[in-house]
């Protein structure tokens, strides 16, 4: 069976699984020690800058109340239009040991990332301690649509510290990260928060790439609804190959959309788990463990609303690319019986030529026949005709002359040569047609049909 990950300490075999390059790495922090509250924001380019932000970042064991979140960015691409994998850290080896050891980031982040398809996944590691509590949260984008993310978060319940680390984004990501946590306020002292964050990320992607699609669709097809068109003419190998794009990939979509709605109705149900985690384990010597309860379950509330309302939408999204499917397939189709009705009418046409052509043939044949009759006729006549009339028959010959010539043999052998030689000429002309249609494939085929 294949357990889930204890929460144990990194390897070395595990730091396989990342690569590792410093590049600008944007670190978000807020102390409820610090009087002003607020957001703060660090620009972390090298190995140095970490070593300063470790030694004035919370750690889980030294501060309470506090909020760090840590926005790795997306590396170069490895191949010509595609993103880098998000497993491509922006830190060092050992800056990342250190922020795994410290923000105790679970290592079921790996195979998460791993997965390369949209998942949720939680984990509690309660031994009976309370100082030793420990949440963690791990969720990933489909890594088949461009810039999917990661994200790890940990929630320390002894100190009510949360530390996240998303993998792979983009300056617009990260952009949108910060103003959303900025917006929040207290609320993003909400573990949970930050898992709707991600959320509303995904949102943006999916719907982004859905209503591309829409316009691209509604663009190609406008002139359909609007005026007369030439299937033959107008839908090219190129046009068709568009269409064919533009429905497969909103069948594909419709498939993310359908995987990432079963994500969020697990974040639905793992938002109640937290809620009746935390109501479970109150205690009266401590009690703003009910009032950290109560206002949990009612961020949890908030949560599940907006959750749901993107649900939603991503309804709507799936019915306007069913749209594109079946329109795009009916479109498809008309063309194709439009295409046969034109090849329909040209075999009519061809056959109508060929039925005339077949008439003009016997007509000629009738003619032919005809012509033939008539020199069965005169032939016999002309032959006689022919013959009396030669030198070799003398009818006026006298008493003991011969009417007969004594040449005659040579008319004889002449005649019988002759057509010996042209009977030789017409078989052996014949025999070899015959040879070379026998060796002609199609002249096979022809016969086989």
């Amino acid at each position: 069976m294949d357990w889930p990950m204890g929460d144990a300490a990194w390897t070395s075999y595990d730091l396989r699984n990342f690569n590792f390059q410093s590049r600008t790495t944007i670190a978000l922090r807020k102390l409820d020690s610090n009087p002003a509250s607020v957001l703060m924001k660090d620009v972390l380019l090298d190995k140095n800058d970490w070593e300063i932000w470790f030694d004035e970042a919370p750690s889980a064991s030294s501060w309470e109340n506090a909020l760090c979140i840590v926005l790795c960015s997306r590396a170069p691409p490895v191949f010509d239009g595609e993103d880098a994998p998000v497993s491509y850290l922006s830190v060092t080896r050992g800056t990342w040991e250190r922020l795994a050891r410290e923000f105790h980031i679970h290592r079921s982040i790996m195979r998460t990332i791993a997965r390369r398809v949209a998942f949720f996944s939680s984990s509690y590691e309660d031994d009976g301690r309370p100082s030793k509590v420990k949440i963690g949260f791990t969720a990933r984008m489909s890594a088949y649509l461009p810039s999917d993310l990661a994200l790890s978060i940990t929630y320390i319940p002894s100190t009510e510290s949360t530390f996240a680390v998303m993998y792979g984004c983009n300056e617009q990501q990260m952009r949108e990260v910060e103003k959303r946590a900025r917006v929040a306020g207290d609320r993003l002292k909400y573990p949970l928060l930050l898992l709707g964050i991600f959320a509303e990320l995904e949102r943006d992607r999916l719907v982004a790439k859905a209503d591309q699609l829409l316009d691209g669709f509604t663009i190609r097809s406008e002139h359909l609804e609007n005026g007369l068109w030439d299937p033959t003419r107008e839908m090219n190998n190129e046009k068709t190959q568009e269409y064919l794009a533009i429905c497969l990939q909103s069948r594909s979509l419709v498939d993310h959309i359908r995987a990432v709605k079963r994500q969020l109705l697990k974040l639905t149900v793992e938002i109640d788990e937290f809620g009746n985690y935390f109501s479970s384990h109150k205690s009266e010597a401590h009690p703003a463990d009910g009032k950290k309860a109560r206002r949990f379950k009612k961020a949890g509330v908030q949560m599940k609303k907006r959750v749901q309302d993107i649900i939603n939408e991503y309804e709507d999204k799936i019915d306007e690319c069913n749209m594109i499917v079946g329109n795009t397939t009916l479109a498809m189709q008309t063309v194709w019986n439009q295409i046969a009705r034109t090849d329909s009418d040209l075999n009519t046409r061809i056959a109508q030529a060929n039925t005339t052509i077949a008439l003009e043939t016997k007509r000629e044949s009738t003619q032919m026949r005809s012509i033939a009759l008539l020199t069965m006729v005169y032939l016999p006549f002309s032959s006689v005709a022919a013959i009396f009339s030669m030198d070799l028959f003398d009818w006026g010959a006298q008493d003991g002359e011969s009417v007969v010539s004594k040449y005659i043999w040579v008319f004889a052998v002449f005649a019988v040569g002759l057509t010996l030689i042209t009977i030789f000429a017409w078989y052996r002309i014949t025999y070899r047609r015959t040879r070379a249609a026998e060796k002609d494939p199609f002249e096979q085929q022809c016969k086989m049909v």
